[in-house]
């Protein structure tokens, strides 16, 4: 398997990851903390392969390294705030509602996520199909 497809292989469990831990019951800021990790490390891995910035001089590297950092402390900064901020209407909606339609909500919010993730692997196989050599 040729290198870009790892990776995005390895891009698409990590967002299978993030969503899974959306519907792990786990304290609010335990889940932020994950997710901007794991986001930080998916960034990482497109900026390195798909920029091609693994493949650049050194010195370029070094001097692109500080600015995640401080987005990622920035990010971090703001995590208390983020723990309280959610959607009122969605946060509203569910509280209101028993536990079977809770679950039917997160249900259909995975179904709406179906669409795109499947288009995506659609595309990729499309491509991946194309540039075979026959």
């Amino acid at each position: 398997m040729k290198l870009f497809a790892k990776v995005w292989i390895f891009l698409l469990v990590l967002t299978a990851v993030e969503v899974f831990l959306a519907y792990l019951h786990t304290p609010l800021t335990i889940m932020l903390v994950a997710l901007i990790g794991l986001s930080s490390l998916k960034a990482a891995y497109i900026i390195a392969y798909f920029m091609h910035m693994k493949y650049e001089r050194r010195l370029l590297r070094w001097l692109l390294f500080p600015a995640p950092i401080v987005f990622i402390l920035a990010l971090l900064a703001m995590l208390p705030d983020a723990a309280h901020g959610q959607c009122v209407m969605c946060q509203r909606t569910a509280a209101a509602q028993e536990a079977s339609r809770q679950a039917t909500l997160n249900k259909g919010i995975a179904i709406m996520a179906a669409p795109p993730v499947l288009g995506m692997a659609a595309l990729f196989w499309r491509a991946r199909r194309s540039t075979k050599p026959e």
